[in-house]
């Protein structure tokens, strides 16, 4: 049997099922987000005690590198200044020369050959050894020192110092430019703020190594030989954090699996200037900040639009939508459909019940036909066998008229006690004839049973063609079947 209002149970069912995979891919994405936030958060921190480690890295090495500086100095093992040698014009160095230089030692490059280049050379051979020896694998890359008065510079990588010239090092022609007045010695030493401490970081720049934009934090070798200990300095101890340097960073505190919607910049409170770290920057939205000093901070997000676009877990939730999708649609329809079917359904006989006419008259279309059918002699079955054996009468009727009919065309309706009307869409009056005639035979050659006695069945029918009117419809249908009772009586009667 068709359903009762099907096309409208398909739109009603794609509009909730497309609501409902929405809110639930909306709520998988948003959970997932959130998690992925979690994360980020997570690896933000890793990043930033990165950061940090690298920054107390240089107090300690600065520190120690002042110390060793004082002890060489005063105890005159600071080397012979023959060990310098013409870099080119204007500069002197020790394991300077380009082609030649070993990766085993530091490079000094000085503008004259002098005792205080000489000593800070032995001092920072001797920690870069010891940190080696202590932290096999370390990487030096990146940290240099720098003279108070730019009148020499050391690279802890020799590799680094390549590129150098003084001529156009803007670093050693304006040092004030780079470098802030150093704190007072034990100000510095005991400050454990370390936001104060990295106050005197650069401001952003262009590395001549990188090509990169990039900025340095910056810590202070202090003059120490006098009895007060003052502010003055030996050098700046530099560590150069320019962008794929910072860009690794982030990576190493992701694993390497950095989020790829994830955009982090790095960002100068002092000057406004930013350095984006991922490949977009541009529509940072609920963003966080992490403070690195009172200098830079960390600016991230995570928009939750990329993360749709880009992430595998939203991925998952974009390509299992569809799936859930036509699987909610058919479920709903079937259950929409099922719903109608109890509502309009006659509970005995598994026919459309009367109240189906209602939606039905609005959609006959001019082709259609309409059958009446009206059990003979009903009233005394019940009134001899009883109604459950009447009940089981019709049910055996309806059977038999639904299994001539077309279940997705045709209407089979229980119009009253024993009365039932056929709905046929797009058939000829003479075929609506065959088909009654044959629902009758059907009928009447069916074997019924009560208490071990066969009952005869039959019915009596009319037809009629649509004609715009339902119930008009019905009623010359009705007037058909009526003159067929007439003609039945007539021949019955004796003559």
């Amino acid at each position: 049997m068709k359903n009762v209002q099907d096309a409208l149970r398909k739109r009603q069912a794609l509009l909730i099922s497309a609501v409902i995979t929405l809110v639930c891919a909306a709520l998988y994405i948003m959970f997932s987000h959130q998690k992925r936030l979690t994360d980020v958060s997570e690896g933000m921190n890793s990043l930033v005690a990165q950061l940090t480690t690298v920054f107390n890295d240089n107090e300690l090495i600065a520190d120690a590198t002042g110390v060793r500086f004082q002890q060489i100095k005063g105890s005159s093992l600071c080397g012979s200044l023959m060990d310098f040698t013409l870099r080119d014009a204007t500069a002197w160095a020790i394991n300077g020369d380009r082609q030649t230089m070993s990766p085993g030692q530091g490079t000094i490059v000085s503008r004259e050959r002098s005792e205080n280049a000489r000593c800070m050379y032995a001092a920072a051979e001797f920690i870069r050894h010891k940190i080696n020896v202590l932290n096999p694998g370390y990487s030096a890359s990146h940290r240099y020192i720098v003279a108070h008065d730019a009148d020499w510079f050391y690279w802890f990588a020799p590799a680094d110092s390549r590129p150098f010239r003084f001529p156009t090092s803007q670093m050693a022609s304006n040092p004030g430019a780079y470098f802030k007045p150093p704190q007072p010695f034990y100000d510095r030493l005991l400050q454990k703020n370390l936001s104060v401490k990295a106050r005197s970081s650069t401001d952003f720049y262009t590395d001549r190594i990188t090509g990169e934009k990039a900025f340095s934090i910056v810590s202070y070798i202090y003059d120490l030989s006098g009895a007060e200990v003052s502010d003055n300095i030996v050098g700046y101890l530099v560590y150069d954090h320019s962008r794929p340097e910072l860009a690794r960073a982030l990576r190493a505190a992701f694993l390497t699996r950095l989020p790829a919607a994830l955009m982090v910049e790095v960002g100068n409170r002092r000057t406004g200037e930013t350095l984006c770290l991922t490949n977009e920057c541009g529509w940072l939205q609920g963003e966080k900040i992490r403070q690195l000093s009172e200098t830079y901070y960390l600016r991230y997000a995570l928009p939750v639009y990329l993360f749709a676009i880009h992430d595998p877990l939203a991925w998952r939730a974009i390509l299992l939508a569809p799936v859930v999708f036509w699987l909610l649609s058919g479920v709903i329809r079937r259950r929409l459909n099922y719903a109608d079917i109890r509502v309009y359904t006659d509970p005995l006989t598994g026919c459309f019940t009367r109240k189906i006419l209602d939606l039905v008259r609005k959609n006959m279309d001019d082709r259609a036909a309409v059958i009446l059918l009206d059990c003979n002699k009903f009233k005394a079955i019940n009134d001899t066998w009883g109604h459950e054996v009447g009940d089981r009468a019709l049910q055996t009727i309806a059977r038999l008229i639904v299994s001539a009919t077309r279940p997705q065309k045709d209407w089979v309706i229980r119009s009253g006690g024993d009365e039932f009307v056929l709905l046929l869409e797009n058939t000829p009056l003479a075929d609506a004839r065959e088909i009654a005639q044959r629902i009758a035979q059907h009928i009447a050659a069916e074997t019924f049973m009560a208490d071990g006695s066969a009952l005869p069945l039959s019915v009596s029918w009319g037809v009629a063609p649509f004609a715009q009117d339902l119930d008009a419809t019905i009623q010359r249908a009705d007037a058909d079947m009526y003159r067929m009772k007439m003609r039945r009586q007539e021949a019955a009667a004796p003559r």
